[in-house]
């Protein structure tokens, strides 16, 4: 039996219609960030959630009964990361995703990124909930460093091995149902630049994995060595491969390859950010991305120290905090001042609903024509 294939079409179509929708009637988001934990069993240098690390405790987490009392308030949406901490380590980790799943905030599209320590959690997980779900589309983002040793220096000595280990035992579930997809993420900092194009062959040659993604390194960390400014030609040419992996995939269709451009307009946005000067205007975080921290906390997104309030204390309706007047005032604050946005989820849901980001796709595309076929299609 071939494996079944999730209506990836149906849901860029929903995508499309509820980002319009929301933009000009609904207000609600489309892409939720829920952190579930703030326990980790690793102490990586350049976490960005470091301090809510070195304090996070399960006793002040959502409990599961309380994440059944959001999801049966939340509005509908169409994506979902759940993510940490390491999500793992919680184990009602798959009862709170059928919540998200089964109740009123329905959602379709589900990440969790993890460290990949705990194989036979992870591999239960996706079992008991991609299987029963034949419209769910899962993707595990399994987080990599670089190869080997260089990924032990940062994660710490048998991470890599674990990682290979959740890989492996993941690989035949992909195989069998193309409703999950396995991705490689890494983090690109001071301490990884010189060795990410290393680490994109082993991914995507060793173990012939096409989908790898990478995020730039953000907010100062307890660790002075892996903050500061990366060397931005190196990142532009990581962004290379991966928009020419992209490229692969998408083969001979037009369609995929005009879409595979999002990933050189995107890097360059963030490129140029990064260094303070100004490329997009009119970001929508805390628009068309919300994020919901361990203890209940509404932000618009990952970088910005900015709370719309507690949950707990509205009984849970996100409505409510996301229509307040802190809400609006912050909305008010990034129209009119800006934000040089490094969030790579902000940056993407943001061109994503502004016309002239694909105006200069369109342009890369009409210039990837001119250069000829891709070397080859993979995945």
């Amino acid at each position: 039996m071939p494996p079944r294939e999730p209506p990836l079409a149906e849901y860029a179509l929903r995508y499309a219609a509820e980002g319009v929708s929301s933009r000009l009637l609904t207000r609600k988001p489309l892409f939720l960030t829920v952190f579930v934990t703030a326990r980790c069993g690793l102490s990586c240098g350049h976490c960005f959630y470091r301090d809510e690390l070195l304090s996070g405790s399960h006793k002040h987490e959502l409990s599961l009964d309380e994440y059944d009392r959001m999801t049966r308030r939340l509005p509908r949406f169409p994506k979902l990361i759940i993510t940490g901490g390491e999500p793992f380590l919680r184990e009602d980790l798959c009862e709170i995703a059928e919540k998200f799943y089964e109740n009123q905030s329905q959602a379709r599209q589900i990440t969790i990124p993890t460290a990949g320590a705990h194989t036979e959690r992870i591999v239960d997980l996706v079992e008991r909930l991609l299987e029963p779900r034949p419209d769910l589309i899962l993707e595990l983002q399994l987080s990599i460093d670089g190869v080997g040793e260089k990924h032990d220096a940062i994660r710490g000595k048998g991470s890599f091995e674990k990682l290979m280990r959740t890989h492996d035992a993941l690989r035949p579930i992909q195989d069998r149902n193309s409703g999950l997809r396995i991705r490689f993420n890494y983090t690109f900092g001071r301490m990884t630049q010189d060795h990410f194009a290393e680490t994109h062959r082993f991914v995507s040659e060793t173990l012939g994995n096409p989908h790898f993604d990478m995020v730039l390194v953000r907010r100062k960390t307890i660790e002075d060595q892996y903050w500061g400014e990366v060397d931005v030609e190196k990142y532009r040419a990581a962004a290379a491969l991966l928009q020419e992996m992209e490229r692969k995939k998408a083969g001979d269709d037009t369609l995929k390859r005009m879409l595979a451009q999002r990933v050189r307009v995107e890097r360059e946005i963030i490129a140029e950010h990064s260094q303070g000067r100004a490329k997009m205007t009119g970001c929508l975080a805390g628009t068309l991305t919300a994020i919901i921290s361990e203890t209940g906390e509404v932000r618009p997104c990952e970088v910005l120290d900015q709370s719309f309030g507690n949950l707990r204390g509205v009984d849970f309706d996100f409505e409510a905090l996301w229509h307040g007047h802190t809400a609006q005032e912050f909305r008010h604050w990034v129209k009119e001042t800006g934000c040089f946005c490094t969030f790579e989820t902000c940056v993407r849901t943001t061109m994503s609903f502004q016309p002239r980001w694909y105006a200069s796709m369109a342009k890369g595309f009409v210039q990837d024509l001119a250069a000829g076929p891709p070397g080859g299609k993979v995945g």
